[in-house]
C-alpha cells in the first residue's frame, strides 16, 4: 500500500487527516475549503510566499519571504541613508543602476506571481465544486493582475527613459554623428562637484531641422547662466540679426574674417555663423580635421566672444518637435501680452517686408490674457514674429523656457511620464555626460525653487548694426554679480553700502580692449533692464 493510501480501516479522524494533507496543508492546520485557499492566496499577494508558510511547500514560502523582507529592508535603508529625492535622482541618473533595478523587477514579479499562482494550486478543496474551481481561479488571475501591474507601469518607465538617455545624452555622438565624447564640466570633489565652477552656463539652441542633430538653423539662441550652488538663473537673449558679431581667433573663421568679425553687412548675421562655419569647412576641411561640427562650435564660440563667458553646454531643441513635448506635458500656462497669430500663410511684399496673408485658411490667434496652451499653439506662440517683431519672440521664448521649467512638477512628471520622455528623446540632445545627470538632476531642482532672470538684447539696449560689445560683456557681468543689497538701518531706512570685495570682470577676446566695470559706462533702458521673469512675462 502506497503511503499516501488512505486507511482502509482507518478512523473517520484518520481519513479526514489524509485528505487535508492532499488539499495542501500540514496535517492539524486549522481552517478547510475555498475561504482559506482564498486567504492564503491573498497573503502571498500582499507578501511574496507568505501564504506558501501553511502548505508543503512552507521552505520555499521562508525563502519568498526572507528575501522580499530583505529587499524592502535593503531599499528603506537606501532611502533613509540619501534620502527619497537623491535615491530618485541617483537611481534616474545612472544607467546601470537602471537596468539593475528592471532586472530586479521582472525577476521578482515573476517569482511573486509565481507564488501567488503556488498558494492557490496547494491549498484548493480537494472536492471542490465547478463553481469553487472558477471562482478559485479568477481570484487568482485578479490578484496576479493586480501583482503584475504596477511592475508593467515600472518596466514601461524604465525602458522609455534608457531610451531616451541613449538619444539624448549619447556617449559617442552628443549632438551630431563624429563628435567626440562629451567633456565633464565638473570638478573632481565628490562633495561638492560644483566647487570649482560657481557659475555653469548653458547655450539653449533652437533647430528648424526635421532632425535635432541636422541642417540646424539657430534662431533661438538663449544662454542660461545658473549659480551651481543656489539655483538663480540668469537668461541672456541673443538677437539673430545682430551683426559684426566677434570671432575668435582659434577659430577657422577668423581666417576667413580676419578684422575679427563676422562684417559684410545685413547678410552676416548670428544666426548665419552655423551655417558659414560648415560651408567653410567643406571649402577648408584641413582647417576642421579635429572638430566634427564645426557649426554648433562657432555657434558657441561666437556667443561665448559676444557675452564674454565661457559656455559649458549645448542644449538644441528640435522646435518641430517641441510641440510634442508640450503636449506630453498636458499643456504650457502663459500670459500672452499681445495677438499672436498662428498657421497663418506669409508673403513677401514689394518692399520685402514679410506680411501675414488674413485669408490663411488655417490662421488661429491668440488673444492676451493667461491661458493654457496646446503644443501647436505653444509653438506658434514661440515661434511667431509676422506681426510683432524678433525681440517680440525673443521675449516670448524666454517666457517659455521658464513656464516649462517651474511647470514641471513631479505628479505631472510621473504621470505623464513614458510620453514626456518619448518626446524629450525625439526632440532634445546635449552634450551633457550621463556620468553627470545625478548632480544635474539636483541642479535642476535647485533652479526651480529659485529666482529666474532675463536679460535681452533689444534695440533699447542694443545698437544690432553695430553694437558695442564691451557694453554687452559689461551688462552680463553686471547682471551676473549685481551689487549686495544695502543693509536696513536700526531706524529702518537703508544703510549706504560698506565696500565689499568685487568680482574681477570679464576678459574681452584677444582682438577686443580689456572693459573694467565702472558705474559712468553702465546703460540701462526701463523696458529691457535685467528683471525677474516673471515681471516680463505677466
Amino acid at each position: 500500500m502506497n503511503d499516501h493510501d488512505p486507511p482502509a480501516g482507518g478512523s473517520h479522524a484518520a481519513r479526514r487527516e489524509h485528505e487535508t494533507w492532499e488539499a495542501g496543508r500540514s496535517p492539524g492546520a486549522p481552517g478547510t475549503g475555498l475561504g482559506r485557499s482564498l486567504g492564503l492566496t491573498t497573503l502571498s499577494a500582499l507578501l511574496p510566499g507568505s501564504g506558501l508558510l501553511r502548505t508543503r511547500a512552507w521552505v520555499l514560502g521562508i525563502f519568498l519571504v526572507t528575501l522580499a523582507v530583505a529587499s524592502l529592508g535593503v531599499l528603506a535603508a537606501t532611502v533613509w541613508r540619501e534620502g527619497l529625492t537623491s535615491t530618485a535622482l541617483a537611481t534616474a541618473a545612472d544607467e546601470r543602476r537602471l537596468r539593475i533595478v528592471l532586472g530586479v523587477l521582472i525577476a521578482g514579479t515573476v517569482l511573486w506571481v509565481g507564488a501567488v499562482a503556488l498558494t492557490a494550486v496547494l491549498t484548493r478543496p480537494r472536492r471542490a465544486s465547478r463553481g469553487q474551481r472558477w471562482a478559485l481561479a479568477g481570484f487568482t488571475a485578479l490578484l496576479c493582475l493586480a501583482v503584475t501591474t504596477p511592475a508593467a507601469l515600472g518596466t514601461q518607465y524604465i525602458t522609455s527613459h534608457l531610451s531616451a538617455m541613449d538619444k539624448v545624452f549619447t556617449q559617442d555622438e552628443p549632438l551630431t554623428p563624429g563628435s567626440p565624447r562629451p567633456t565633464s564640466a565638473l570638478g573632481p570633489d565628490r562633495l561638492d562637484p560644483w566647487a570649482q565652477l560657481p557659475r555653469v552656463n548653458m547655450l539653449l539652441l533652437g533647430s528648424d531641422a526635421a532632425e535635432a542633430r541636422e541642417g540646424t538653423r539657430t534662431d533661438t539662441m538663449i544662454v542660461a547662466s545658473i549659480d551651481t550652488h543656489t539655483g538663480e538663473s540668469v537668461l541672456f537673449s541673443i538677437p539673430r540679426n545682430l551683426q559684426r558679431v566677434p570671432i575668435p581667433r582659434d577659430n577657422p573663421l577668423h581666417d576667413v574674417y580676419p578684422s575679427g568679425r563676422y562684417d559684410c553687412g545685413d547678410q552676416c548675421l548670428m544666426n548665419a555663423i552655423w551655417t558659414e562655419a560648415e560651408l567653410n569647412a567643406e571649402e577648408n576641411p584641413q582647417s576642421y580635421a579635429d572638430d566634427p561640427t564645426p557649426g554648433l562650435t562657432a555657434t558657441r564660440d561666437v556667443l561665448s566672444a559676444v557675452l564674454g563667458v565661457d559656455i559649458h553646454h549645448t542644449v538644441i531643441v528640435n522646435l518641430e518637435g517641441f510641440s510634442d513635448l508640450v503636449d506630453a506635458m498636458g499643456g504650457v500656462s502663459v500670459t500672452v501680452q499681445e495677438p499672436i497669430p498662428i498657421n497663418g500663410r506669409t508673403y513677401t511684399d514689394a518692399n520685402g517686408v514679410i506680411q501675414l496673408d488674413p485669408e490663411s485658411p488655417n490662421l488661429e490667434w491668440l488673444e492676451p490674457g493667461t491661458q493654457t496652451l496646446t503644443g501647436r499653439q505653444a509653438l506658434g506662440y514661440s515661434r511667431s514674429r509676422v506681426t510683432t517683431d524678433d525681440f517680440s519672440r525673443m521675449r516670448r521664448q524666454r517666457c517659455m523656457v521658464a513656464a516649462l521649467i517651474e511647470q514641471a512638477d513631479p505628479m505631472t512628471l510621473l504621470q505623464r511620464y513614458p510620453q514626456i520622455i518619448s518626446a524629450v528623446g525625439d526632440n532634445v540632445v546635449t552634450d551633457i555626460p550621463q556620468s553627470d545627470l545625478g548632480v544635474w538632476a539636483e541642479l535642476v531642482l535647485l533652479v526651480q525653487g529659485a529666482s529666474i532672470k532675463s536679460l535681452p538684447f533689444t534695440p533699447q539696449n542694443t545698437d544690432v548694426a553695430d553694437p558695442d560689445f564691451a557694453q554687452i560683456r559689461y551688462d552680463v557681468w553686471e547682471a551676473l554679480n549685481p551689487a549686495p543689497e544695502p543693509a536696513p538701518a536700526p531706524g529702518g531706512d537703508p544703510q549706504e553700502p560698506t565696500a565689499t570685495a568685487t568680482p574681477a570682470a570679464p576678459q574681452e577676446p584677444t582682438d577686443s580692449p580689456t572693459v573694467t566695470p565702472d558705474d559712468s559706462s553702465a546703460t540701462t533702458t526701463e523696458s529691457d533692464e535685467l528683471s525677474d521673469i516673471g515681471a516680463v512675462c505677466d
